[in-house]
Formats: C-alpha cells, sequence, structure tokens
C-alpha cells in the first residue's frame, strides 16, 4: 500500500477510535508533522469523510462513514438471506445464477453460483458492470426515478456492447418503463456476444428494490424459446428471496407477460 494510502486510512482509524480531535493530537499521535496531516485531513473533508468544527477547529469523522457501513451490513445481510435462493435458481435452470446491487450508477455483482454448464460464466464477484446492457442493471435501475434514468443516460452513457445494445435514449427509456411494468428484464445477448439473461427485483421489508437475482448463460442454452420456462423460475425465486428479507410484496407477482426481447 502507498505512504499516501497508509496515512489516510490511520487518520480515518485514529478518529474513530479517538473520536474529535484537534489537528495537533492528529499529528502527535500519527507521528506527522502538522503540514502533512492538514494536507490529508484537508482531502478527507473535501471528500466528506472528515468535518470539521468551524468554532473549535476539531476534526471528527462525518455520517458518511456510517452511511458506509450500513451499506456495507445490509449487503451482507442481503447477501446472506438471498445465497439459498440463488443456489435453488442454479439448481432448477443448470445456468449461472448472479445477486447485484445498485453502486452509485453502476451494478455491482455481490454474490455468483455456478449452474452445471459445460462452459462457466467469465462473471466475478465484486465486478461492476452498466445498467442499461445487463438485466440486472435493468431491473435496478428501472426501481430509480425517471430522473435518475436520465442522469444515466447524460453522465454514465449507453454505449454499445454488441450490436443488440440498447444505445438510443428513446428506445431506453420505453425499455425500463417495460421492465418496471413486467417485473422482470432480459438481456437478450446486449452486454456480452453470446450471452443472455433474465433478472428480477429482490425487495426488502419496506418493498424498495435492493437487489437483483438473475440466470445468465450462453445462448446455446439459453435460447429465445426457453425464456417462457426461466422467466417465472426466476421471478419465484425473487419473491421467495423478498420474503427472506421480509417483503409482503412479490418481486414480480402479477406483472408478467409475454416474454419480450429487446
Amino acid at each position: 500500500m502507498s505512504q499516501s494510502a497508509r496515512r489516510t486510512v490511520h487518520i480515518v482509524e485514529y478518529l474513530a477510535e479517538a473520536g474529535p480531535s484537534r489537528l495537533s493530537s492528529i499529528a502527535s499521535s500519527l507521528t506527522l508533522n502538522k503540514t502533512t496531516a492538514f494536507r490529508f485531513l484537508s482531502a478527507l473533508v473535501g471528500m466528506g469523510w472528515v468535518h470539521q468544527d468551524p468554532s473549535t477547529r476539531v476534526y471528527g469523522l462525518s455520517p458518511k462513514v456510517l452511511e458506509v457501513g450500513s451499506m456495507v451490513l445490509d449487503r451482507m445481510e442481503i447477501r446472506k438471506e438471498v445465497r439459498p435462493h440463488l443456489e435453488r435458481l442454479a439448481e432448477l435452470t443448470s445456468e449461472t445464477s448472479h445477486l447485484g446491487v445498485l453502486d452509485g450508477l453502476e451494478m455491482v455483482y455481490i454474490d455468483k453460483v455456478e449452474g452445471r454448464q459445460a462452459v462457466s460464466m467469465a462473471s466475478r464477484v465484486g465486478a461492476r458492470g452498466a445498467c442499461h446492457s445487463t438485466a440486472l442493471g435493468k431491473v435496478l435501475l428501472a426501481a430509480r426515478t425517471e430522473e435518475e434514468w436520465a442522469r444515466y443516460a447524460e453522465e454514465v452513457g449507453l454505449a454499445r456492447r454488441t450490436d443488440r445494445t440498447v444505445v438510443d435514449s428513446k428506445r431506453f427509456r420505453e425499455e425500463l418503463k417495460r421492465v418496471r411494468r413486467r417485473g422482470y428484464a432480459v438481456d437478450n445477448v446486449e452486454n456480452e456476444d453470446g450471452i443472455r439473461c433474465v433478472a428480477a427485483p429482490v425487495r426488502d421489508h419496506t418493498g424498495a428494490v435492493v437487489a437483483a437475482m438473475s440466470v445468465s448463460g450462453w445462448t446455446v442454452s439459453m435460447t429465445p424459446d426457453r425464456l417462457p420456462e426461466l422467466i417465472p423460475v426466476v421471478t419465484a425465486q425473487a419473491d421467495r428471496a423478498s420474503a427472506a428479507l421480509g417483503s409482503r410484496d412479490g418481486a414480480a407477482s402479477g406483472m408478467i407477460g409475454p416474454a419480450v426481447l429487446p
């Protein structure tokens, strides 16, 4: 780890243990000169991790630390509760199942269960994916406001991943509306050549979409003809995962229509 990274982490750890402190105390305890300590503290203040009382000049950790810690705990709990249903999904379909969450405007894989197909998927836990071209991402983004859809298109963009990727902003909005209405999403070889995917939302006790689970596979086994069979299986397991998190609302109950490929 670089010296700068170590010093930044040590300052955060010090404030977590010691509580609000003055610059001189921080510098002395961490064996830093005041100029160096001030530089790192200023960077942390600018990033929102540390705040400084304007009257006392005392530094302390900001609520952002609690927010990040809470998100980590929530995701660990989601992964633990959903894992049996993710395993069941892979067992029922023989395809690879994934669990994803939204981090800012990106989808992140937080769990994966390999299927029984001869060729495994290249996806990995911790990897990030685009929302507009993945079934998991579509489900997660569809649960957000239309203002956030517009922000995604503007800030992230609708990059072409394959020749089937939806790159037109109007079609993108229509696709997300369809996902929201039907309660599932399909990645029809839009993110990676040769890969098709179906995903459904996972809800918590408040009914909010906190994750999405999917089944993915090569087009040799994940054929369009299999979609009417796979969609109810995915949504059913997502419903069970949602129930495990305390949701009383089905992930897609009453919203499943004919399979629609983008």
